[in-house]
């Protein structure tokens, strides 16, 4: 399988599908981001795993679309796509508001009775109840996650800036609904200089899943798995070789 049949396509980016990949990492772009971001990750991932990206509605090649009315619906849409890649294992993984929505696409999987992932990886987030008071902290950082090959023009800055914007809304109306825990194993991941993610957050995490729980400090701030993506993604692996 080279990349995602429609209606997937919409949805999903594969960034590399190596020949004969056992496990295929998806993962979900922080507020503002578009699927290109996970494109830093690439010279570290290893040769038997693909690594594919969520596109989100109004950026990059989806940039004319509008957002979403909330975060369970762009979630809903995500796990419906997710139908058309359960030809091998995956694993979701997500940053920031990434995370939240990573988390709530689990819910919305199980909903559809879809194949689980063997691993759901969030990092840099509070847990869904309170990440949205720390995601409105995000709308002062400098946007760290623009192309970085040349330096931004005015409309790719403002796209960025309203891209953000909307995402930050989307995570700050967000209401967790009450269900039943998720029966997926989950690792947290947290930047030990990253003043938006408490030193306890792991604890919230952990009480969503019945499965197995670990969470693991790395070096750097808010955006430590784009900073150092070789030590983010060894141990986004190694989680999945710990099953």
């Amino acid at each position: 399988m080279t990349g995602p049949v429609s209606p997937a396509r919409r949805w999903l980016r594969p960034l590399n599908s190596p020949a004969h990949a056992e496990v295929r990492l998806i993962c979900f772009p922080h507020a503002g981001a578009g699927a290109s971001v996970y494109r830093r990750w690439l010279p570290h991932v290893p040769r038997d795993h693909e690594l594919w990206a969520v596109q989100y509605p109004g950026r990059e090649d989806r940039v004319a679309e509008p957002s979403p009315p909330d975060l369970s619906s762009l979630a809903r849409h995500v796990a419906f796509a997710l139908q058309w890649t359960a030809d091998k294992p995956y694993v979701l993984f997500g940053h920031s508001m990434g995370a939240v929505l990573a988390h709530e696409t689990c819910r919305h999987v199980a909903l559809l009775g879809l194949p689980a992932p063997r691993r759901l990886v969030v990092s840099g987030s509070a847990p869904p109840a309170s990440a949205g008071a720390a995601c409105r902290a995000e709308a002062g950082t400098p946007p760290e996650w623009l192309d970085e090959r040349a330096a931004p023009g005015a409309e790719t800055t403002t796209l960025a800036t309203q891209a953000l914007d909307a995402d930050i809304d989307l995570l700050s109306r967000h209401r967790p609904t009450e269900a039943p825990a998720l029966d997926v194993p989950l690792v947290t991941l947290r930047g030990a200089d990253d003043p938006s993610v408490p030193p306890d957050a792991a604890d919230g995490w952990q009480a969503l899943t019945t499965g197995k729980a670990e969470s693991v400090l790395l070096e750097g701030g808010h955006f430590t798995c784009f900073t150092h993506p070789g030590a983010t993604v060894r141990h986004v692996v190694q989680a999945v070789e710990d099953l």
